[in-house]
């Protein structure tokens, strides 16, 4: 990775201090005996908040003046969606179906529960959710049953599976590279559909985890999917019928499947890459559900645009457009994991934040939940005060590079500045390992700048304009004439395909060529303990995660992140506690907690890289 292409992402890893202005966090007060993480979260058109928890239960707050939560049912088994047709009508997605359950008798709490699909697989595997429930305007259900881990299933658990619970055909096999995610019963790894004349269709394949279902205004089902193997990075992925999206486990359950149709290569040129791809790390670790923005500006300058809470204390905000018929678009950081308390508005974002729905009112309230071991449990309400912040409004694909809209317009004289510019481009591997680093990255030259006469977007003439990439667009020194700069300077465009029709076999990703190591970062890290091994691979983290705030020379930023080449107390202190505040940030300085972001050996190769290039200090 060049040192450019590190810095611009690291631009979006490390976002400003401040949140976009106008926009304000609040933490929504819950009763005592709601307790576990919040797993839903939606609204009934009456205006009454509905959550689910992991630990079962459903509750209800009224749109009134004084509300009050009260439980509506309880019993289900880590419900993960809601769709709430009334007070009275709530459809929720848990483990082995979605249920329809009704208040019929008006005391308030659920008393008849009808089933609803259930025709794929079920097992004990502690990793098989149900994702979704997303409902079209004919009324037809999509649902996500997600894989199963077989991580933490040896061998003498697998042979005691056969005495155990299982609904459906269970198959231990595996079309394609063995991963640690598999389709042990049907239909696992699919999206289905569930018909309103009780029909059952499987839709679509390739998914490893789809955290989050929804149906655009237009009707088009999109969903997020998580990274890791066969996964290069996070996204928000087109569905159609048909499709398949990376993962080969599921694959089994075609009746045409083979090992032979199961050959990487074979795969590959199966493959629809995301939409939109958030970039592992500095756009989050793991996507959850995607709600479109119809509150007509209650929200903001934003309208029509898409938000995605993350997992890793991060809300993305995205935008898609079809070009040649084939869906792409942008991603931006919105309200990110690395606000300071003296900076922010209201309360912190909290970890785990993967579910989200639009409000009445217009604030969009976000579910988190401390599963998973990194998150915390609650629930949160994000409302705009009417203010309008300078920020990159949107990125659309022009005939020669990309058109960057602004949600304040910019002095004409800054826009028509081409230095102000800085243009990456990277795609992924395609390959079973976990996840992908960027590869065939390049600088792309913007050859010309073409504001708009009323300042509020410019046109960027690139020297050449590729299919099947991500581009980076950076702008960290544009300003408004008052000297206000833009709150997170960074966007990342996916070109999926050009106007003319051009689209690559593989999306935005490419097989290994022979004799290539595609090793991630983590791989690298896992080669070996050694003072050498490590430093190999915690370069490339550092340059990935670090280098925008600690800089290349290690000298750091004044009054913000440490300067360890001309402050030895830095480095002085002992690995133990120099690991812990990598795992857990510094947010008085901006640095954000990577304890979602790297596992352990990356933190400690991240360490030993900064210790043998800038030291000197405690060795590994």
């Amino acid at each position: 990775m060049t040192l450019r292409t590190a810095l611009v992402i690291l631009l979006a890893a490390l976002a400003p201090a401040k949140l976009s202005a106008g926009y304000v966090v609040e933490n929504v007060s819950l009763p005592p005996e709601l307790r576990g993480g919040i797993a839903a979260v939606t609204f009934t058109p009456g205006g009454t908040a509905v959550v689910a928890t992991r630990l079962g239960e459903v509750w209800l707050r009224p749109a009134t003046e004084s509300p009050v939560w009260r439980r509506f049912a309880g019993g289900l088994d880590e419900p993960m969606g809601l769709i709430a047709e009334s007070d009275r009508v709530i459809l929720v997605a848990h483990r082995p179906e979605l249920l329809r359950m009704t208040d019929a008798d008006g005391d308030g709490r659920a008393d008849t529960f009808d089933a609803i699909g259930g025709r794929w697989g079920q097992s004990i595997n502690y990793h098989e959710f149900l994702f979704g429930p997303a409902r079209d305007a004919a009324g037809n259900i999509f649902v996500s049953p997600s894989l199963d881990s077989t991580i933490s299933s040896d061998a003498a658990q697998k042979a005691d599976y056969p005495g155990l619970p299982v609904r459906g055909r269970r198959d231990f096999s595996f079309n394609g590279e063995t991963t640690g995610h598999n389709s042990e019963t049907p239909w696992r790894g699919w999206i289905v559909r569930l018909g309103v004349d009780g029909s059952f269709e499987p839709w679509a394949s390739g998914f490893r985890q789809t955290n989050g279902l929804a149906l655009s205004p237009g009707g088009e089902l999109f969903a997020t999917d998580n990274q890791g193997d066969y996964k290069a990075s996070t996204g928000l992925l087109h569905v159609a019928r048909g499709d398949f999206h990376g993962h080969a486990a599921s694959l089994k359950w075609e009746a045409a499947s083979t090992p032979e149709s199961a050959a990487p290569a074979e795969l590959w040129r199966r493959l629809k890459t995301p939409a939109v791809v958030f970039p592992h790390g500095p756009m989050g670790t793991s996507p959850g559900q995607p709600v479109w923005d119809t509150t007509g500006g209650r929200f903001g300058p934003f309208a029509g645009q898409i938000f995605t809470g993350d997992y890793s204390r991060l809300v993305v905000r995205a935008s898609v457009e079809q070009v040649a018929g084939v869906w792409q678009g942008a991603c931006f950081p919105f309200l990110g994991r690395n606000e300071a308390p003296p900076h922010a508005i209201g309360a912190r974002l909290k970890r785990g934040g993967t579910r989200a729905a639009f409000a009445p009112d217009g604030s969009l309230w976000i579910a988190c939940t401390a599963g998973w071991g990194a998150g915390e449990d609650g629930l949160q309400r994000v409302r705009w005060d009417g203010r309008a912040g300078l920020d990159i409004l949107d990125l659309k694909l022009a005939p020669r590079g990309l058109r960057v809209s602004f949600t304040r317009p910019l002095p004409v004289e800054e826009l028509a500045r081409v230095s102000a510019y800085e243009v990456n481009r990277f795609r992924y591997y395609y390959q079973s390992k976990y996840g992908s680093p960027p590869i065939d990255e390049a600088r792309v030259k913007v050859i010309a700048a073409r504001p708009a006469p009323d300042g509020s977007s410019v046109e960027l003439e690139f020297d050449e304009l590729f299919a099947g990439f991500i581009h980076e667009v950076s702008v960290p020194t544009l300003q408004a004439a008052d000297g206000e700069r833009i709150a997170h300077p960074l966007g990342y465009y996916t070109v999926n395909a050009l106007p003319d029709g051009t689209r690559p076999v593989g999306g935005t990703t490419r097989l290994p060529r022979s004799g290539e190591v595609a090793l991630t970062a983590r791989d690298a890290a896992s080669k070996g303990t050694s003072r050498e091994a490590l430093f190999a691979a915690g370069e490339k983290i550092y340059r990935a995660y670090c280098v925008g705030c600690h800089q290349p020379d290690g000298r750091g930023v004044p009054g913000g992140a440490a300067n360890f080449a001309d402050d030895r107390t830095r480095l002085a202190k002992e690995d133990a506690a120099l690991l812990a505040i990598i795992e857990q940030g510094n947010e008085a300085k901006g640095m954000p907690a990577f304890e979602a972001i790297l596992s352990p050996i990356q933190r400690r190769a991240a360490l030993a890289y900064v210790r043998a290039a800038f030291g000197p200090g405690p060795q590994q």
